[in-house]
């Protein structure tokens, strides 16, 4: 395996290399760290706002410039945690925890994020190297799947969403639900009739999910945080002297082991659809408290910091290995990206594997490229963005919308597609008042028509016998699995219940 995987990484390096695919990795990582440090704009939201201009590009450099948001953005919301106490991200609040009390209360603000671009380097490479190796010998055991197994996977990662949404699982589920509803508007794929159309010719063509992601993440995310009585946008107008002091090697190899935890629970949740870089850095940070209880959790510990940091951006990789060797998105930011692939008319998946794997392995090695720049960008990066808190809320929020609108408007250049953004903007604000999430209903929205494919295509040749899902290993052992996450949440309800003394209706 090794002979065909040296003279990949050589083609993925100098199509990597290109001058055009080198600047898309730089623009992205400073458009990801942009994003990440300004309140109210979250590394999806940026990489959502580039979507409909990779339309004019090749799919090489189009692909970079998401993954340079991607990694830049996992890192970029600690500076402002770390600084002021913002997190820019949710992935970002467990290293604010400890971030802002080691800035504050002894002084180790610029050491503190020194190792927070460290460790979230680490995260990205070392899981990158994973992604490089582990992908082509898992496409080919993937390339052997049928419909029955593809259905599996993607049930499994519909179940997931429900599953990994805490305390609010029924809002989890309204969200996906209403994202399968959203993807069944339109012709139907198989018989060609329409569907929920209800006789209006704008939804004959369906509904674009980018139109769906660009309304509800960025326009949902600027209302959303307009009507905060205390904006964090202007609040800071008097930021010191900023700087980033890089640890040394004894220093990092005294965090060596909350960093081995990080990396391992962040690229292993980063498979997991529906998980993400948030779900990654909590997992992390409260494995961590419990390994390290001599550690001054809450008050200043840099194994609380390292150990998320490094879950965070290492659950990009394994989140861009489900993509390339499975084209299941298992976060959002990877659900965009997907959204990229289909404009060019590519289909993520083990076949991307077979031939000329040129492109795929760019993409590794651009993916590296990304994680080692990071750090050199990071380290002057603190002290710049730092000065854009000081940005006037009205201003950065007008440039996002004019941005939507016209990434709307590009993508099928038609008006009434930035009439839809805005309806979904409105639609995302609601939801967030409400507390339904919204990541549910964009995996739902991209997620649900392969299910309906994969399942109509499995019932044709196996004359509507609903057993073949069970009667195949790997679909019988994920579709067990996706059925018990259905169930866990109820299941412990029940038994809470039972445990207060209240007998639950029937």
């Amino acid at each position: 395996m090794m002979v065909d995987v040296v003279p990949n990484l050589l083609s993925g390096l100098t199509g990597a290399l290109d001058p055009m695919s080198l600047l898309m990795i730089i623009l992205g990582l400073a458009i990801g760290m942009l994003a990440g440090v300004l309140p109210g704009i979250t590394m999806v939201n940026a990489i959502v706002l580039v979507l409909p201009f990779t339309y004019f590009m090749e799919i090489v450099p189009a692909i970079l410039l998401m993954v340079g948001i991607y990694c830049g953005g996992c890192y970029a919301g600690t500076i402002t945690g770390i600084l002021f106490n913002i997190p820019g991200d949710p992935m970002n609040v467990p290293q604010t925890w400890e971030g802002y009390a080691l800035n504050k209360k002894m002084g180790l603000g610029s050491l503190a994020l020194g190792v927070a671009i460290t460790t979230s380097a680490i995260g990205g490479i070392a899981s990158g190297l994973l992604m490089t190796f582990a992908s082509p010998p898992f496409s080919r055991f993937a390339v052997q799947f049928s419909s029955v197994e593809y259905f599996a996977v993607v049930f499994f990662g519909l179940a997931s969403v429900v599953a990994l949404a805490g305390k609010s699982v029924i809002h989890a589920m309204i969200s996906l639900l209403i994202g399968m509803l959203l993807a069944s508007v339109g012709m139907d794929p198989h018989f060609g009739t329409n569907r929920l159309t209800f006789g209006s010719s704008m939804l004959e063509s369906g509904i674009d999910f980018i139109i769906v992601m660009i309304g509800l993440f960025a326009i949902g995310e600027i209302l959303d945080h307009i009507e905060q009585e205390e904006s964090v946008l202007g609040a800071n107008q008097h930021v010191g002297k900023v700087k980033t002091d890089l640890p040394s090697l004894r220093y990092m190899l005294s965090l060596k082991a909350p960093i081995l935890r990080g990396l391992g629970i962040g690229t292993l949740t980063g498979i997991i659809p529906g998980a993400g870089a948030a779900i990654a850095a909590f997992i992390a940070y409260g494995v961590e408290r419990q390994v390290n209880s001599k550690e001054p959790f809450g008050s200043g510990s840099m194994a609380g910091l390292a150990s998320p940091e490094t879950a965070a951006n290492a659950s990009t990789g394994g989140a861009m290995m489900a993509l390339l060797t499975l084209g299941i998105p298992s976060s959002a930011a990877t659900a965009v990206m997907l959204g990229a692939f289909k404009l060019k008319g590519i289909n993520p998946g083990p076949m991307l594997f077979m031939g000329d794997q040129t492109l795929v392995y760019t993409i590794f090695i651009g993916f590296l490229l990304t994680n080692l720049l990071m750090v050199f960008m990071g380290v002057g990066a603190a002290k710049i963005f730092a000065q854009l808190l000081r940005a006037p809320q009205a201003l950065l929020a007008s440039f996002i919308v004019i941005f939507c609108s016209i990434g709307a408007f590009a993508l099928r250049n038609d008006v009434n597609d930035i009439w839809f953004a805005m309806i979904f903007g409105l639609v995302g604000y609601a939801m967030r008042r409400l507390n339904i999430p919204v990541a549910p209903l964009i995996l739902g929205l991209i997620m649900g028509p392969l299910a309906e494919d994969y399942f109509r295509v499995s019932m044709a040749l196996h004359d509507n016998d609903l057993s073949v899902f069970f009667s195949r290993p790997f679909s019988a052992i994920l579709v067990t699995l996706a059925l018990a996450c259905l169930a866990y949440p109820f299941i412990k309800k029940l038994k809470n219940l039972r445990r207060s003394g209240v007998t639950p209706a029937c």
